[in-house]
């Protein structure tokens, strides 16, 4: 075969369409505006001491990510499991206005004022109450007649209203609802219940079989992908108007010195995100179900902060990894929990209009933000400070966000012109499959779109 296909990003979509497409002999060059390749899967390893990184990006594996497996074994990568939880640790939280310890499966100190019969249930037994038959409804997001009728009903429900229509009251659905569907969008009032419930389902609702991290760093990934293309990735251009026309894809370019360039080839991968797409002038323009979709899909708004310390000094007191608070800083969590080092790395991770707020501070004032928080839960960290760095994705002019989310209704509407293609144009991307924000959708879907086009090249020449 030898048909020239441009690939649009050099993020994980990408660069997995274009390893299966080089495989299949076809020839291909990958545009990626960055100067590195990886997308939205960024390992920061400064200004972190010790030869510490933290994930800005991607960062779990799970067990059932047969994608990312099979392209970590090919490239020779390794894997890390996530330390075996420790049942008789404590578990911070920092609610309305204080500080509360509490052993894990013991919720009844948390200051939510719920009804007598949710009280004794605890935030695991109110997740069974109102979120696991939730899940039910949800079906296999994999099927090709998803979504079902029931389905599509919870797509009409933001997350609030699905978990009221359960019985929940306010203040449960508040508490279910903490460090989980409040870091989805823009929180449980604007976001589809369906779309956060396929994600709840696909992470956790069936349980998984281990947790990992990429030994290294993720970004470990992108970089072994990229290598095994043998030079095909170009650097600095950025897609400004994309053709179509007699049989061809013609995309033109600016690179960072406004230099243009125009590339053509028989058929074109566009893997970056739609935040971006959407400047990008399209000629012809596309279905309108598609235009829709680049018009109106949104990115969650992410701030993640890391800070560096001498000491891990939660372990020594026995707290988890994972701390809830409903301060601006919003989920505190090991930011490291496979590296082995004797330091340790916190990261505050908020989300929606907390995470816009904190991504219009100068770097220094979201650190001392996020300082001023984390003093709140344990003072005493404070002097074992050694550094700190953070990373807002919406002020990425790559991205303008992390992951998809969906309001009610645009899943139904809309959701499955995302990964159709347009005549000679596939797309690819997390966003484009059921698994927004996660290394295996957007490997999936890369190999998805070189499928389409193998097959599309072999129906033409049996033709």
């Amino acid at each position: 075969m030898s048909e020239r296909v441009i690939i649009l990003g050099a993020g994980l979509a990408g660069l997995a369409a274009a390893h299966d497409l080089i495989l299949a002999g076809l020839d291909v060059v990958v545009l990626e505006a960055r100067s590195r390749v990886g997308g939205r899967v960024l390992t920061l390893r400064q200004p972190f001491v010790d030869g510490m990184y933290a994930e800005a990006g991607a960062k779990y594996v799970l067990g059932e990510h047969s994608t990312v497996l099979g392209f970590v074994k090919r490239l020779g990568l390794e894997l890390d499991p996530l330390p075996v939880p420790n049942l008789s640790a404590l578990r911070p939280f920092h609610l309305q206005g204080r500080r509360i310890l509490a052993p894990i499966g013991d919720d009844s100190g948390l200051p939510y004022v719920m009804r007598a019969d949710e009280q004794q249930l605890g935030l695991a037994g109110l997740y069974r109450r109102y979120v696991s038959p939730l899940l039910e409804d949800v079906g296999d997001p994999f099927h090709e007649s998803w979504p079902t009728a029931a389905a599509t009903r919870l797509d009409g429900l933001t997350v609030r209203e699905a978990l009221a229509e359960q019985g929940a009251s306010p203040a449960a659905i508040d508490a279910v609802s903490l460090g989980r569907f409040d870091l989805v969008g823009d929180g449980v009032d604007t976001s589809s219940a369906l779309a956060v419930l396929r994600r709840e389902l696909l992470t956790v609702g069936k349980g998984t079989s281990g947790v990992y991290t990429l030994r290294g760093g993720s970004d470990r990934l992108p970089t072994a992908l990229a290598g095994a293309l043998g030079g095909r990735v170009q650097f600095g251009w950025a897609a400004t108007r994309i053709e179509q026309e007699h049989g061809k894809v013609r995309v033109y370019c600016r690179d960072t010195q406004g230099v243009h360039r125009s590339f053509t080839a028989e058929r074109l991968v566009c893997a970056i995100p739609f935040s971006v797409l959407r400047d990008v002038e399209l000629v012809p323009g596309f279905s309108p179900n598609k235009m829709r979709a680049i018009r109106e899909l949104e990115h969650t708004s992410v701030v993640r902060t890391f800070v560096q310390y001498r000491r891990r000094l939660w372990r020594e007191w026995g707290w988890t990894n994972g701390w809830m608070t409903d301060l601006p800083i919003m989920h505190v969590l090991d930011a490291a929990p496979t590296q082995p080092q004797l330091a340790g790395i916190l990261e505050a991770y908020s989300a929606g209009s907390r995470a816009r707020a904190a991504g219009r501070l100068s770097d220094e004032e979201r650190i001392a933000m996020t300082l001023a928080g984390l003093d709140q839960l344990a003072p005493e960290l404070a002097s074992e400070v050694q550094c700190a760095t953070t990373h807002a994705w919406n002020q990425d002019p790559w991205a303008r966000g992390a992951f998809a989310w969906f309001r009610p209704r645009q899943l139904s509407q809309w959701g499955r012109a995302l990964a159709t293609r347009e005549g000679r144009i596939h797309f690819a991307g997390d966003h484009t499959s059921p698994m927004p924000g996660w290394m295996e959708g957007a490997l999936s879907s890369g190999r998805r779109a070189a499928l389409e086009i193998l097959s599309a090249v072999r129906t033409a020449r049996s033709a």
